[in-house]
């Protein structure tokens, strides 16, 4: 998923610990939690859980797929998907600790046997046998890998012929460089940012045909509207939600992000291919 470098910007141990006490403060527990109650944390990209399902309609998978979920953070997104469909996840992470803990937030909701989580660099999956995979699909990664060209081709490399694989990337929008601490990134040494035309090109050499690219950023601006007013109105964030992932700064990054939204620094698109 991850250069050692960007790797470092997400590694905070305690996750779990964090994890069962926000659950704790709201008078819950591990065998009571259900998807939506941790979708503020596990669903790690803009406009969470309404872009997961509509990730998951464009993918188009049933009960008989196994999908590869490329850079899959704590699995909020891969569950949902098996939950949905019925079909089987694997998932791929240079975080051992955020596979460490998704695993055990799959089990909470009784998906072991659909989910797995595994730590790996997701530029070389080598581990999986050619044309092994239905679908693939990569949900704010891009960013954090500079050899896109390898990530892609290894992609490529792992699905069947005419699999989908779908991305939801933040991307250079053209209006200057964005300002920084980001989501995925503290400093810029720390991002890799592509603009929609690079996107297409690495994912056109890597053997992807591409059918849609739609831009988010109206839809990801409201998002972060609606999240900064719902923490104004409770006086923080809530017991659970990405603050326990990133950590003390988070309400600065939040605001940096969306400044760099609204001034077009950056733009959040999804991008639809099949494998040629």
């Amino acid at each position: 998923m991850m250069t050692h470098e960007t790797n470092v910007h997400y590694a905070s141990p305690g996750h779990y610990g964090r994890i069962v006490q926000g659950l704790e403060a709201l008078g819950m527990s591990p065998a009571l939690v259900d998807f939506d109650d941790l979708a503020a944390l596990d669903e790690f990209h803009l406009r969470g859980p309404a872009a997961t399902r509509e990730l998951i309609e464009i993918l188009g998978v049933g009960a008989d797929s196994h999908v590869l979920d490329v850079g899959s953070g704590l699995g909020g997104p891969a569950r949902r998907l098996a939950k949905a469909t019925g079909c089987r996840v694997t998932g791929v992470d240079l975080s051992e600790d955020y596979c460490a803990v998704g695993n055990e937030l799959t089990g909470w909701l009784g998906l072991s046997e659909r989910v797995r989580l595994e730590p790996g660099d997701a530029t070389r999956l080598e581990r999986f046998a050619p044309s092994s995979f239905d679908a693939a699909w990569s949900i704010h990664v891009g960013m954090n890998v500079e050899d896109k060209g390898s990530l892609y081709a290894g992609v490529a490399h792992v699905l069947k012929p005419g699999a989908p694989f779908v991305l939801f990337d933040i991307l250079s929008a053209g209006a200057g460089e964005p300002t920084y601490p980001a989501p995925w990134a503290a400093t810029p040494e720390q991002s890799f940012l592509a603009t929609a035309d690079e996107m297409s090109a690495h994912l056109e050499r890597a053997g992807f045909s591409i059918i849609e690219i739609k831009d988010q950023t109206s839809q990801a601006l409201g998002f972060l509207d609606e999240n900064i007013a719902r923490m104004k109105s409770l006086g923080g964030p809530p017991p659970l939600g990405l603050h326990l992932v990133l950590g003390p700064t988070f309400k600065e990054i939040i605001a940096v992000a969306r400044r760099n939204l609204a001034e077009g620094r950056l733009a959040p698109t999804v991008i639809y291919t099949r494998k040629n």
